[in-house]
């Protein structure tokens, strides 16, 4: 009976840790299905990166800027102040528009 609390106990913490994590704008992917709703996962991107297109100033989560690259398409990228809140072999992008965003160079 005390195993079965245990592992009633461990299905509901480990159940309420993966609805509890949900992917950002920003995080590796493999498919769209592992990114936030309405975006999708660019597997032109080293690991695919979540992200959204076409986007507006203002349009982006919180965590994300909408930014216009040379080609005049907008996608939602992760913002960063320094190279450390990207993820590996991404860098803080500091060149493109006037916020910086976490992209490979």
């Amino acid at each position: 009976m005390i195993c079965k609390q245990w592992l009633q106990m461990g299905l509901v913490l480990v159940c309420s840790i993966l609805w509890s994590c949900t992917a950002l704008i920003g995080d590796d992917c493999e498919t769209s299905r592992q990114c936030p709703s309405g975006s999708f996962c660019d597997t032109t991107m080293p690991g695919g990166y979540c992200t959204h297109t076409p986007c507006r100033p203002g349009e982006c989560p919180d965590e994300a800027v909408c930014v216009e690259f040379d080609n005049g398409q907008t996608f939602c990228m992760l913002t960063c102040d320094q190279d450390d809140d990207c993820r590996d072999d991404y860098t803080c992008i500091t060149s493109v528009g006037p916020w910086p965003f976490c992209s490979v160079e």
